[in-house]
């Protein structure tokens, strides 16, 4: 088995490969920054105790929240006897970065190039939807040419209910049709019709942008909510976990 970690800004995910590079078990919690080392070490012990995950042979950690880097790579090291490899400066990945200054690009959206380069070669638009949602160009030439940033469906509701007096709090669920007769249906309407049109608007301005069509790639924690409405995009869930592993296994040594 091999561990690759994910830490974004809303949650954390503990993917285990097997031997064939597939995902055997995940491990899925919130980004608690405020949750101590002994409160995490309980939770995920317990996790790999039920699914016997006592051995890897190798871990590596993206993460965008550093408080949690620190609890993280010693919690592997104290459960596995791993010393964990973190996606940061001066680590080889094999990515190329074609943009003003590599060293600020996420260690997240480093991942999911090299995912997608893995997987599906060059020539690649990138729509990771988490906290954020990025959209991320992979050149021609396999290269990290820059990317865009914008809130994501998260925030998008969190913002609706949080700054608003009487919209309610929603589960996120497409709508059969666009114009909503109810407001749960109008709220999730905009959110995930809105979300999807702009992003395929998007998508067709990069594309001409560098003046040729794009291998489209869908993923990220919310990705699974609109995936139906952006049928012209591939839909890889594990993308940026896939490309932890192809950089544990091309660099881990």
């Amino acid at each position: 088995m091999q561990l690759c970690v994910d830490i974004g800004n809303t949650m954390a995910v503990f993917a285990f490969f097997g031997e064939d590079g597939e995902v055997k078990k995940i491990y899925h919690s919130k980004s608690f920054p405020e949750r101590s080392y002994d409160e995490w070490k309980v939770s995920f012990k317990l996790f790999i105790q039920s699914e016997s995950l006592t051995r890897i042979k190798g871990a590596i950690v993206s993460s965008v929240v550093p408080s949690l880097t620190q609890i993280v790579v010693p919690l592997i090291k104290e459960l596995f006897g791993v010393e964990a490899k973190v996606i940061g400066p001066g680590i080889k990945t094999g990515m190329r970065i074609n943009t003003d200054n590599p060293k600020e690009v996420g260690a997240d959206l480093i991942a999911d190039a090299v995912g997608a380069l893995s997987l599906f070669g060059p020539d690649c638009l990138i729509v990771d939807l988490g906290t954020a949602n990025k959209i991320i160009h992979l050149d021609h030439l396999g290269q990290f040419d820059g990317c865009t940033i914008a809130p994501g469906l998260g925030l998008g509701l969190n913002a609706l209910v949080s700054n608003t007096a009487v919209l309610p709090e929603v589960s996120l669920q497409i709508p059969h049709k666009i114009i909503g007769k109810n407001t749960s249906d109008s709220m999730n309407s905009g959110l995930l019709y809105g979300t999807a049109y702009s992003l395929l608007g998007m998508a067709e301005a990069i594309e001409k942008e560098v003046g040729r069509p794009l291998k489209r790639i869908l993923t990220g924690g919310y990705s699974h909510f609109i995936k139906e409405l952006l049928p012209s995009f591939t839909y890889e869930p594990h993308l940026l976990v896939k490309g932890l592993l192809h950089i544990l296994n091309k660099y881990g040594d």
